[in-house]
């Protein structure tokens, strides 16, 4: 694993050298937020979700992904204190490009649609080591799109759905 994240550059980092930052890091924040309100996160699973984000430049691993979660476990003697972390790993090409006119939406979309993967792993609704990905990927996309629906505001949210129903349909 340490091979892989060698390769990507932290999202802060990544990010500061962006010339929308604060639009971007504001993506982020809006996320968490929003994902805790919809799905009505108690502080104990909060605290249960322990992730970073890492973006990833010509990684086979991702492939035509836009992005990919790895699983790790924190150990300790006491199993009580052992805790699952989660990287959540972005792939630069096929998000961070020139020809993505709707980074905004596309980025909203995509990190909440991992967080909800985090939250159904942290609440047992799925399992990380799932055989059945693509039903998995189904109900996620679902579960996302009614967590974004208010946001149709931003004026690209409805392409980035259509271009997921067409995916996951």
């Amino acid at each position: 694993m340490v091979g892989i994240l060698s390769k990507g550059t932290k999202v802060d980092l990544f990010l500061r050298k962006s010339r929308n930052f604060y639009d971007l890091k504001n993506i982020f924040h809006i996320c968490e937020l929003n994902l805790i309100e919809k799905l009505k996160l108690s502080e104990k699973e909060i605290n249960k979700l322990v992730y970073d984000v890492y973006i990833l430049k010509n990684n086979k691993f991702l492939k035509n992904k836009f992005a990919t979660i790895l699983k790790g476990e924190f150990f300790h003697d006491l199993p009580s204190k052992r805790k699952d972390f989660y990287f959540i790993c972005l792939n630069k090409n096929k998000i961070f490009n020139k020809h993505t006119p709707f980074l905004k939406e596309l980025l909203l979309y995509i990190l909440t649609h991992e967080l909800v993967h985090l939250v159904r792993f942290i609440r047992y609704e799925s399992s990380f080591y799932s055989k059945n990905k693509w039903e998995e990927e189904k109900v996620v996309h679902t579960l996302t799109k009614k967590i974004l629906k208010d946001f149709k505001f931003l004026p690209h949210m409805s392409r980035i759905f259509y271009y997921f129903d067409e995916i996951y349909s």
